[in-house]
């Protein structure tokens, strides 16, 4: 049987271009649905994080059996007069890193996901947003996080103040999707242990941020004597 050379070469050419045509069609349809796709990607990954980093705190509470007492010391003077409060650095800067392993150890598994976006939705269009079938999308995430402790004082009544010791975690997560990747940053706060101090309070306090490269806390907490 003889091979028609010619046949063969113009049917190889017909379908490169149209795998090329079907390459570049794809290519536009993406870049033009992209934003949509990133923005239902970001809200996951958002809420993923966030509900990451509270379980996080909530478990290294529950584990270390965090406390007030476990981490600080209210100072007072011979006759009882409120005089400052001392911040156990080291047990901050183990707990820090621990939050930040547990908050890893819950991402561990949630690298990939996928998510789900009605076709009419990709459209940008207001009078097709969620319609016709959901089509799925596979991505993937990483990040990285960031711990630390924050003091904060308010009043609580005559000769009271509220003594709140805050965790505040910073997040950077970055989705990758064929070929293209978009950052962003979630942060969220809770309050890892209070008090009431009664007595008199200083009017000022002092709060003590290290040099880079120092070996101490990211921040310490010195709340000096006030005359």
């Amino acid at each position: 049987m003889k091979i028609n050379k010619r046949h063969l070469k113009e049917t190889f050419l017909r379908w490169s271009v149209l795998i090329l045509v079907l390459v570049v069609l794809c290519a536009f349809l993406l870049y033009k649905v992209r934003p949509v796709i990133v923005t239902y990607a970001k809200s996951q990954v958002e809420t993923t994080l966030l509900n990451a980093a509270n379980e996080a705190i909530i478990n290294v509470i529950e584990k270390e059996n965090l406390t007030y007492d476990g981490i600080s010391r209210v100072s007072r003077n011979g006759d009882g007069t409120f005089t400052g409060v001392e911040i156990d650095t080291k047990q901050v800067n183990l707990f820090k890193s621990k939050i930040s392993s547990e908050i890893q150890n819950i991402m561990s598994d949630k690298t990939y996901f996928d998510i789900s976006i009605p076709l009419g939705t990709l459209f940008g269009s207001i009078y097709t947003a969620g319609l016709g079938p959901k089509i799925t999308f596979h991505l993937q995430q990483t990040h990285t996080s960031k711990v630390d402790f924050k003091s904060n004082f308010c009043d609580a009544g005559i000769n009271q103040v509220l003594h709140q010791i805050i965790t505040e975690i910073n997040m950077t997560a970055n989705i990758l999707l064929l070929g293209y990747s978009k950052s962003f940053c979630v942060s969220t706060t809770v309050i890892a242990a209070q008090t009431v101090i009664v007595g008199v309070v200083p009017d000022s306090y002092t709060n003590v941020i290290e040099e880079p490269g120092d070996d101490i806390a990211d921040e310490i907490f010195n709340y000096s004597d006030v005359k």
